[in-house]
């Protein structure tokens, strides 16, 4: 009875061992994706530093503008001025946003492509060495 559920224990083994072995061809996938997910997480950590430090200049920005608009109150020049100096700054900070945005997706965009590009390439090269030593293996053993 021991060595019957010895046998099925090491069978059920075997097959547990089986799923979870990765096809060749998919592990270089799972390589590239994970690396392009990190790169990828550098980038947008990079960009959120920048938008940050943007939202902070705003504030600022925004809180020197009313300064000047109450320091100045009798001046109606001098509040258009801190006006329009405070709505040109900030539709420069806005731009800057969108262009760094876009030029984050693009980069998003090149890098999952690059990985899967790589991913394939290793992955059929991985699929041909396998099968080629399984033919050659297949060859060898006497009968």
């Amino acid at each position: 009875m021991a060595s019957k559920e010895t046998t099925a224990l090491g069978e059920l083994m075997e097959q547990a061992r089986g799923m979870m072995a990765v096809n060749p061809a998919i592990a270089p996938q799972m390589e590239h994706f994970w690396k392009a997910q990190d790169r990828i997480l550098s980038e947008t950590e990079a960009f959120s530093k920048a938008w940050f430090k943007r939202r902070h200049e705003a504030a600022q920005s925004a809180l020197d503008a009313v300064r000047k608009l109450n320091g100045d109150a009798a001046d109606p020049s001098a509040a258009i001025r801190a006006m329009a100096d405070w709505q040109q700054n900030s539709f420069k900070r806005v731009a800057e946003d969108m262009q760094q945005w876009v030029e984050l997706c693009a980069n998003c965009t090149g890098r999952m492509a690059e990985a899967e590009a790589e991913a394939g390439k290793e992955g059929a090269e991985e699929v041909a060495k396998r099968t080629k030593s399984a033919a050659n293996t297949k060859h060898s053993t006497p009968v």
